[in-house]
């Protein structure tokens, strides 16, 4: 199975990259489909309550710039129209850059937080949860934020200003009811994987910086080492990190795994309680030389959150396909989504599993070749998505519910001007558009990179939006490449224009005003990304009927048991439903087995209808009997479930095993 490889920085272009333009018809929805509001504040969600029906939202902006927009004045009309389409929760993207200063100064924007607040406040008004992603690694007002992802790791200063920052956004969301959770993401922590791709030299630097040498040392031995490695260390001081394509850099992938939970999540999760963390499901591959491959790593380790009350993960129909170009079927689709939720619940047990990006469609750049439905299959998909998300999950959110432009321009409405022109320009986030008098000029540098995708596009097509005057005159000058192409615009028509520009490593644009022009407006984009509901203006689309009958389905999640394998070993949780009712009380009796070779031994939780009874010890072969008062039977048949505290995948079985339970019984006392 092909699955996405190599260092992607952070990966977040599979977030936030966009494909090509795709056109879509500019019609409302024929749906008469409507939601309604409850009567007062957000649904209840979760284990027990409703499904949450998620979605991101980035008002006329995207991920990477919507901060630097005025989103609190389309807030509420956008959060109404969420409910409209059959969402009780809006996901905010909370970026670690622009709400702090500088990597190593964890320290709040004042402005930011503020704004947060509102939009919590207003998200509740609406009758709308909050789901938040923090430590998001972008901010286009930030130079250089992508280096922070590397810092992180490197610098313990920068670390402890990452935890302040996330500490910061506890304090201002913690006494919000309609606040659920917050989450953090592998995606945002994933440069460290690069690390395989120095030089020796570097690769030894690396080695002592990131911690790695100093877990080998804690986890491993010399001699365990230096057999991974194929040649003999006499001294840990020359551990290097392995290059990339060498069959140790597994061992890297386990170091990296291990701090994910113990060096981000934990420490983020004592200063933000009800912290989850988007997992990788992904599994990467690890070589034994360039193009040949030794053994896919799945990174498990790292899906079972201590603690969390929800266990996020991403999902698209690519993963676990060949990923040639081909085109799937809503069916194949569906299994594999079944396929993904119920590997990842033997690992997690009964933690609700919500899908924080459920990319139904993909265009980011850079992946045509992975597997796609085509878009006149979504509807079929959704239907057969339905019983499968109610059986394995407790909610999904879409990462697009609009569409949007993959803006370079980092304020676009000019909420935010110091530090994103050139020259002598002031912040007036209260005036409703930008003055650029006659003869005076708005320039700016863009690296080709800010347009977050693979090499970035060829063109891009500036546009500016702005206050008619009221002749045929050009308003606008626009001077790009050091002079090599220039255009002359007329805003009077539409109060829109756009020119095509071409795209280098580092392309300076400037705007030149020919007369008084109020700019409302500017963008400067290479694509726009489709995957939305509602297109660019706010408009549903077509497919925002079968969204709209997706969400009606998903009202309650109905848990699938939690079965036990064929040889009788359990993952993470076994749940059963014992006949019986014993008005007296009764005796839980089974019988537990491991291999004495077992590096540990677990410890199962045992719930009797949802209430805590007792724990007992993974032993072998060992007979337990568990006393349930009465007051814990019902009428009926009795739902019992286990869970023990830690799995383990033995060497040769793909399964991550938790203990071997047979002979479960409920007798009377």
């Amino acid at each position: 199975m092909n699955r996405k490889t190599g260092l992607l920085l952070a990966i977040t272009l599979l977030l936030i990259a966009a494909a090509s333009f795709v056109l879509w018809p500019r019609q409302e929805s024929t749906s008469e489909i409507t939601w309604t509001p409850p009567v007062s504040g957000p649904e209840p969600v979760g284990p027990g309550a409703g499904y949450l029906r998620g979605a991101h939202w980035f008002g006329e902006g995207w991920a990477v710039n919507f901060w630097n927009t005025r989103l609190l004045e389309r807030a509420a009309e956008d959060f109404a129209a969420l409910r409209e389409d059959g969402f009780n929760t809006v996901v905010l993207v909370i970026p670690w850059a622009g709400f702090t200063p500088t990597a190593s100064d964890g320290r709040l924007d004042a402005n930011r937080t503020r704004r947060l607040a509102e939009l919590v406040d207003l998200a509740e008004d609406a009758g709308l949860n909050v789901v938040l992603r923090l430590g998001y690694a972008w901010d286009s007002s930030v130079p250089g934020a992508g280096a922070w992802l590397m810092q992180v790791w490197l610098d313990e200063t920068v670390r402890q200003a990452w935890l302040r920052h996330i500490a910061g956004i506890w304090r201002v969301v913690e006494d919000r009811p309609n606040v659920l959770f917050g989450f953090i993401s592998w995606e945002d922590l994933w440069a460290i994987t690069g690390s395989g791709a120095g030089d020796e030299e570097e690769r030894q630097r690396l080695a002592y910086l990131t911690g790695y040498r100093e877990w080998l040392q804690r986890y491993s031995d010399l001699e365990t080492v230096s057999a991974r490695y194929g040649r003999r260390f006499t001294g840990w001081e020359q551990v290097p990190v392995p290059p990339r394509t060498h069959p140790a850099f597994g061992l890297f992938f386990d170091f990296v795994d291990h701090a994910w939970i113990e060096r981000f999540f934990k420490p983020a999760q004592d200063v933000f309680p009800t912290l989850s963390m988007e997992v990788r499901i992904d599994s990467d591959p690890v070589w034994n030389a360039p193009g040949e491959l030794a053994y896919w790593h799945s990174h498990e380790l790292a899906w079972d959150l201590p603690g969390a009350p929800w266990t996020t993960v991403y999902w698209a129909p690519a993963m676990g396909g060949e990923n040639q170009g081909e085109t799937l079927s809503p069916a194949t689709a569906a299994e594999r989504l079944a396929y993904q939720m119920r590997r990842l619940r033997r690992v997690t047990g009964d933690r609700p599993i919500f899908i924080d990006q459920f990319l139904v469609e993909d265009f980011t750049p850079g992946f045509e070749m992975n597997g796609r439905l085509a878009p006149a299959a979504i509807d079929d998909f959704l239907r057969e998505a339905a019983p499968v998300l109610r059986r394995y999950t407790h909610g999904y959110s879409l990462w697009a519910w609009r569409d949007y432009r993959h803006n370079a321009v980092p304020s676009p409405d000019f909420s935010v001007l110091a530090g994103n022109w050139d020259g002598e320009v002031e912040d007036a986030p209260d005036a409703p558009a930008y003055l650029l008098g006659q003869g005076e000029r708005l320039q700016r540098s863009f690296h080709i990179h800010e347009f977050h995708a693979p090499g970035g596009p060829d063109s891009a097509a500036l546009c500016v939006n702005a206050v008619r005057d009221g002749d045929s005159a050009p308003d606008l000058r626009v001077h790009s490449n050091n002079g090599r192409q220039r255009a002359e615009l007329d805003a009077s028509g539409t109060g829109h224009a756009c020119v095509d520009i071409d795209v280098h490593a580092t392309t300076t644009v400037a705007l030149e005003g020919l007369a008084d022009l109020e700019l409302f407006s500017v963008s400067l984009s290479g694509f726009t990304q489709p995957t939305g509901i509602r297109d660019l203006e706010g408009r549903p689309k077509p497919i925002a009927a079968d969204w709209r009958h997706l969400n009606q389905e998903l009202v309650q999640a109905t848990p699938a048991p939690f079965e036990a394998f064929d040889d009788g070993w359990m993952g993470k949780t076994l749940s059963v439903s014992l006949r019986g009712y014993h008005a007296q009380g009764g005796t839980l009796h089974f019988r537990t087995n491991r291999p004495d070779d077992w590096p540990y031994q677990p410890v199962i939780g045992i719930t009797v209808n949802g209430q805590h009874v007792a724990e007992a010890p993974c032993t072998d072969d060992q007979e337990h009997e568990i006393s349930v008062a009465p007051e814990l039977l019902v009428h009926g048949r009795q739902a019992v479930t286990l869970t023990v505290d830690r799995t383990f995948r033995p060497r040769g079985d793909e399964r991550r095993l938790g203990c071997m339970v047979s002979d479960l019984e409920l007798h009377a006392d």
